[in-house]
């Protein structure tokens, strides 16, 4: 019973001292790393605490097929649930949240168990083998024990009391790296509602162009059946009846590239909403949105863009992450203290015992005097991806300034062409009915009556253009200045 006893006391201790260790170490790390973003608005929570899961999910769900015609709302709604893109970005979130995890354990200790082995005919190291396992004699001859085994089993730990302040700058930067993959995440979030309303408008427009050229092919096969008859009565030339069949060739033609766009506009938009290839998919048809609330000029448009696009932000805090790492590897620099116990026994063989059991606490310091120049060439590496991340940041910059200017200019010239465009229908459509009569009448060529409908199919395909190109240059406006991505930075 006595022997049972002494293998449960030794077992509590195997676990006791790591416990002790934990339990100390954590109230240690859970002081020295509780921070402040040190850009102010950071997310001080992960700097503090442990990080819990912001969404990335673990088994991919299974699209959602839509059941009916989708509104342009249910559409973007629907890409931001389940677009590829999208989906990746928040799995590059939990993946930089477990680099906060990772830099996190630096501060807590480190447990081990290990068992060794050792056998030798040393005097000195077979001495301290026996003297371990408590078994000195009198009679033991200190010059020739003979040979001597010994077997450890012990629990290891050691706790980091001083790095040079290296695992609080690498916790920092890590916590960094969490917001600007959320701001990533905005980014993509941003240019996919964009390019959704693209894709939508696109495949919305597709039918009405598809409609004009089939209007073209009727318009032609009409006066095709009219030069015909008037041919057959040597009224018209076998030069206008060419003619004609030549532009209804074209017409023709023109149908299987607007059918075609279509097809490839619903084939974009399928991909955006993270669709299969042969799911079906129908849009509805929308009413004319209201005049967007934009700036009236670039001026008062970039301000706005520079301080809601993420992808600014995002290189601002890459930048702040870089800076952190540098400090981290300059620390390398300085000494390094840790706490040390261990406890465990020695023996002949694996029998547990009180008798036999020891324990030692302690602590080491270690500084590098010389490593090669590692710690040099370590710093230097990372003051140049420092420098590289500074000049991401001024290019993300100009490219914001850039988008902001194209897109203010797009949507400005598509909403004059649109004012411009339905003016000239009017004009085509008048054109066209009185070239009709006058060809009809003989006073004019065929060539003027072809293009004169050519002229009328033409306005009517550009008026139906830049009537949804203002809502999409009104769409990319807002993808400009940053307004889609708002809804993504929790």
């Amino acid at each position: 019973m006595t022997g049972r006893t002494d293998i449960y006391g030794q077992v509590a201790k195997l676990v006791l001292v790591p416990g002790v260790l934990l339990i100390l170490g954590g109230c240690m790390a859970s002081e020295r790393v509780s921070v402040q973003d040190p850009l102010g608005g950071g997310d001080a929570r992960l700097l503090g605490h442990p990080v819990a899961d912001s969404g990335p999910s673990r088994s991919a769900p299974q699209p959602v097929e839509p059941e009916r015609p989708l509104t342009l709302d249910e559409a973007v709604a629907l890409a931001f649930e389940q677009n590829p893109d999208l989906r990746a970005a928040a799995e590059r979130i939990g993946e930089a949240e477990a680099r906060v995890g990772q830099a996190t354990a630096a501060f807590f200790p480190q447990v081990s168990t290990r068992l060794s082995y050792a056998r030798t005919d040393n005097p000195a190291q077979a001495f301290a083998m026996i003297l371990a396992q408590r078994h000195f004699s009198s009679s033991l001859d200190f010059n020739n024990p003979g040979p001597t085994q010994d077997v450890r089993p012990e629990i290891v730990g050691a706790l980091p009391l001083f790095r040079g302040g290296q695992d609080y700058e690498r916790r920092v930067a890590a916590a960094l790296g969490v917001e600007a993959a959320r701001l990533e995440r905005a980014a993509v979030r941003n240019a996919l509602a964009d390019a959704v309303i693209a894709a939508y408008y696109a495949l919305l427009v597709g039918p009405e162009q598809v409609e004009v050229t089939r209007v073209s092919i009727e318009a032609v096969e009409s006066a095709l059946s009219q030069a015909r008859a008037r041919f057959e009565s040597g009224v018209a030339l076998k030069s206008d009846l060419l003619s004609l069949e030549v532009r209804l060739a074209a017409a023709r033609e023109a149908h299987v590239r607007a059918q075609n766009a279509v097809e490839l506009a619903r084939a974009g938009l399928r991909l955006l909403l993270g669709l299969s290839a042969d799911t079906p998919l129908e849009v509805a048809a929308v009413g004319i949105p209201p005049e967007p609330e934009v700036p009236e000029t670039f001026d008062e448009a970039l301000p706005q863009a520079v301080a809601r696009r993420p992808e600014i932000q995002a290189a601002a805090r890459a930048v702040a992450m870089r800076e952190h790492e540098v400090k981290a590897e300059r620390a390398a620099y300085l000494p390094r203290i840790d706490a040390v116990a261990s406890y465990g026994q020695d023996d002949t063989n694996l029998e547990l015992s009180r008798r036999q059991d020891n324990w030692i606490v302690g602590a080491t310091a270690k500084l590098d005097l010389f490593s090669g120049f590692r710690t040099a060439e370590r710093v230097r590496a990372a003051e140049r991806r420092l420098a590289e991340a500074r000049q991401a940041e001024r290019k993300a910059r100009l490219e914001i300034e850039r988008d902001v200017k194209t897109a203010f200019l797009t949507f400005q010239e598509a909403r004059e062409r649109a004012r411009v465009t339905e003016a000239v229908i009017t004009a085509a459509e008048e054109a066209l009915r009185l070239v009709e009569a006058q060809y009809q009448a003989g006073a004019v060529t065929i060539t003027r009556y072809l293009e004169t409908e050519v002229a009328r199919t033409d306005a009517r395909s550009r008026a139906i253009a830049a009537r949804y190109d203002v809502r999409r240059a009104d769409a990319g406006l807002h993808k400009a200045l940053g307004l889609w991505a708002e809804g993504d930075r929790q």
